[in-house]
């Protein structure tokens, strides 16, 4: 039966292949976080954290399943090819059966004020690359928090490189700033 030599050969063959699996898994990690730092170096945008911006359009404040609240586009302003965008609610819906749509919150009317907070290059978000920390400063969601934007970038190609920028019918400056939102992932503190 089983003993002597085969059973440390098997032995040896077993632990072999779980420290190679391990090895490659932490390479693996360590390839994908250099990966998204080198990135994350390259990014560039245009939101500007001392500008206050209007919304042009009304967007949908919802729940995300993590409990986190985002502020997105309805359906028919979501860009082509969204993930799930047949799916999503659309601002009229929202607005004619709220109790249908327990996940959300309510509509944020176009003329509320905003201001970018963070943006974070999100690679491996399959809804969206950029997520931006938006503040919204009126209106019956005005909050101190921020929340989490998603589908509010358009992504301008005509300069070297891409350059993500609020986009144009969905925002308006109102008060120009001058600098730019930090880029990260971790969320800066309220103010």
């Amino acid at each position: 039966m089983f003993g002597g030599p085969w059973l440390g050969v098997i032995a040896f063959i077993v632990i072999a292949i779980g420290l190679g699996w391990g090895l490659i898994s932490l390479l693996q990690q360590q390839l994908n976080s250099n990966a998204h730092s080198s990135a994350a170096g390259e990014f560039d945008h245009g939101f500007d954290p001392d500008a206050a911006y209007t919304l042009q359009r009304d967007l949908v404040l919802g729940y995300l399943a993590d409990g986190r609240i985002v502020l997105l586009p309805g359906r028919n302003d979501l860009p082509k090819g969204t993930p799930g965008r047949r799916a999503a609610v659309s601002i009229q819906e929202l607005r004619d059966n709220p109790q249908d749509h327990t996940e959300h919150i309510g509509v944020a009317e176009a003329g509320t004020r905003v201001r970018f907070v963070e943006v974070i290059d999100d690679l491996n978000n399959p809804q969206t690359r950029i997520l931006v920390m938006t503040r919204l400063l009126n209106g019956p969601y005005a909050r101190t928090t921020p929340v989490l934007g998603m589908h509010l970038e358009s992504a301008d190609t005509e300069s070297e490189g891409t350059r993500y920028v609020p986009r144009a019918d969905l925002f308006e400056v109102i008060e120009p700033g001058g600098g730019q939102v930090q880029s990260g992932s971790e969320h800066p503190a309220d103010e």
